[in-house]
């Protein structure tokens, strides 16, 4: 039944292992305790790894030295960059490595550079030794569906006793587990690797959701309004007259709320680095496994007026105001900010995004791209949620169900991937409540949620339900957008009430859904994202709107939501009827609120 289906554990992913052979413990145990060579924070500012070698490191990263081999431990050979799971966080630890590392071909092993948390310390683990949070992935499945039959030692980071790790802000970091998982280093960039591109907006992508009488004369005399930052691994990919016709994969990484597009462009390269050896990017259509060089990653950096806009000679760089009407307004879609005083055209960073997708999707540019996947985490991760409900984009065609948004023209494939979203923009007015105080009180199951790979919320002792007329009247916003889809006159968002609105016919919002539906759209939660969160609308205990205790909650109660929506609307007409299933969904193991780690997890 309902309960029983959304109640059984969700798919989970293990770790991915380290290929290089542990370091034997004379003369480099040293190096376990290597000191990060660049400490300074600077949002803007790409990091400087070596003058001569001219290599650097995308902003908010660090530099890790690549060393000759075991014999030559002193001899620096090239760079990898170091993230950290937030801005606010300085990196921790690179963990030794060797070049004659990259030539070890193990299929389910990494073979570039690793690293550690803030707090950590680099670690590996015998084959009669293996710590009980990675001993159940020894026996797992390798990168070819293959079992693995021998044993192997485990590469991870452990907490280190002896370190006190503090903020940027100069505030202690409270390490909560023992072990984690390692970062995988992206490679360094020469200097004009990692510079900041804009993609020209052009006005009538403005003009496409808004009412033009709004707009002055001069604004549409103009071809574009500005242009939208971003990094890229192939540079500036969008000028009019270049054609990338070696590029099959599209990824999109959009940013969370600190807004550091560069440490995405480095999570996602080091993902594609390896993407010979992936299955989520090969496909049994593929005549050939696709390579690094087949793959363009994009980064955009959705600005605000506090960044330090790189100089430009000529269009402005779009930005979103971060703290106007409510903190980080890109992620629900708001206007951006006015150019100047001349003007009076702003637009939705939804529809600076369908833009971007849009030139991806344009065959004069990209002859032969077949995939793009579009991903976002935390903030990123309500963008590209709210955006996917809401995109009248083009670009999207095809899909689980039926066909009839989609045009007839050859496109790529879209998917979309949300991880680790604060909170989602439910399509009706329905939350999951207790059927009581008591069954509330009795959710516990002896089981940490850290450790839980099933569901957090006993869907059998909870209904899906409008709330009660005490309820509502406890949290009156909770359906306005951007929790939900009623109109939000606190937060205003035109390209919402363009695009969404007409798709509502009379509070019936069964059009809506099932283009929503239609599109291919991945769910991840890290298990270790259960953090209880305050509520940013209706005061403490309504769990923003009562969309759940936690990230990890909020994501399962979400999609939960999605497959009884489903049910009602016998799943917009496709086959399959008690088995099918709207989107997918996947909990990532041992992962809290990391987008480093939640994108480099096989």
């Amino acid at each position: 039944n309902y309960e029983a289906m959304y109640a059984s554990c969700y798919a989970t992913l293990p770790m991915r292992r380290s290929k290089f052979t542990a370091v034997a413990a004379a003369a480099l145990t040293g190096l376990l305790a290597l000191p990060l060579l660049s400490l300074a924070y600077d949002a803007e500012s790409p990091v400087l790894c070596d003058v001569e070698l001219n290599l650097f490191c995308p902003p908010s990263t660090s530099c890790c030295p690549t060393f000759k081999s075991k014999l030559e431990p002193d001899v620096i050979v090239g760079y990898a960059c170091l993230i950290s799971w937030s801005t606010r966080f300085p990196q921790g630890p690179c963990c030794p490595h060797f070049e004659e590392d990259d030539d070890i071909a193990i299929s389910t092993s990494w073979g570039g550079g690793t690293g550690c948390a803030a707090g950590y310390e680099c670690a590996s683990s015998s084959p009669d030794f293996i710590p009980s949070l990675l001993r159940q992935q020894s026996d797992q499945f390798d990168g070819l569906g293959r079992r693995n039959t021998h044993s192997v030692k485990e590469h991870y980071c452990r907490i280190n006793p002896t370190a006190h790790p503090v903020d940027n802000q100069g505030r202690p970091i409270k390490n909560k587990y023992e072990t984690m998982p390692r970062y995988r280093a992206c490679e360094s960039f020469k200097r004009d690797g990692i510079d900041v591109h804009g993609l020209p907006i052009p006005v009538s992508a403005a003009l496409a959701y808004k009412n033009s009488s709004l707009v002055t004369q001069s604004d549409s005399n103009e071809q574009y309004i500005g242009q939208l930052a971003y990094y890229s691994n192939k540079g500036q990919f969008t000028a009019d007259d270049r054609t990338d016709s070696d590029i099959t994969i599209a990824v999109i990484g959009v940013h969370g709320s600190g807004r550091d597009a560069g440490t995405y462009l480095c999570a996602l390269t080091a993902v594609v680095t390896d993407i010979s050896k992936d299955q989520v990017f090969a496909s049994k259509k593929d005549r050939r496994r696709p390579l690094p060089k087949d793959v363009l990653v994009v980064a955009p950096w959705f600005m605000s007026p506090e960044d330090n806009a790189p100089p430009t000679s000529s269009l402005p760089y779009i930005q979103w105001d971060d703290q106007y009407p409510i903190p980080h307004t890109f992620r629900y879609g708001a206007e951006s900010t006015k150019i100047d005083l001349k003007h009076n055209m702003t637009i939705s960073s939804f529809g600076a995004m369908d833009v971007l997708l849009e030139r991806l999707c344009d065959r004069k540019h990209f002859p032969n791209l077949r995939r793009i996947v579009v991903v976002g985490h935390s903030a990123g991760g309500q963008f590209v949620q709210r955006w996917a409900l809401s995109s009248n984009s083009w670009c999207f065609g095809g899909g689980q169900f039926a066909n009839r948004w989609a045009p007839e023209a050859d496109l790529p494939h879209v998917r979309v991937v949300v991880a680790n979203p604060r909170s989602f923009a439910y399509l009706d007015n329905r939350r999951y409540f207790a059927h009581s105080d008591q069954a509330a009180a009795d959710d516990d199951d002896g089981i940490s949620p850290a450790d839980n790979d099933c569901t957090l919320t006993p869907f059998d002792k909870y209904q899906l339900r409008p709330p009660s007329a005490a309820e509502e009247d406890g949290c009156k916003e909770f359906n306005r957008y951007e929790w939900g889809l009623d109109e939000n006159e606190e937060v205003p968002a035109p390209y919402i009430i363009n695009n969404v609105q007409k798709l509502i016919d009379q509070g019936d919002n069964s059009e809506l859904f099932c283009r929503y539906a239609s599109r291919d759209i991945v769910y991840l939660s890290g298990q270790r994202d259960i953090e209880t969160l305050g509520s940013q609308i209706c005061g403490q205990g309504k769990e923003d709107g009562y969309q759940g205790p936690s990230r990890r909650d909020r994501s399962e109660r979400f999609f939960a939501s999605l497959q009884l929506r489903g049910r009602e609307v016998e799943f917009c007409g496709r086959s399959g009827g008690e088995t099918a299933q709207v989107h997918d969904r996947h909990v990532v193991k041992n992962v809290g609120h990391d987008h480093g780690l939640i994108f480099q997890s096989p």
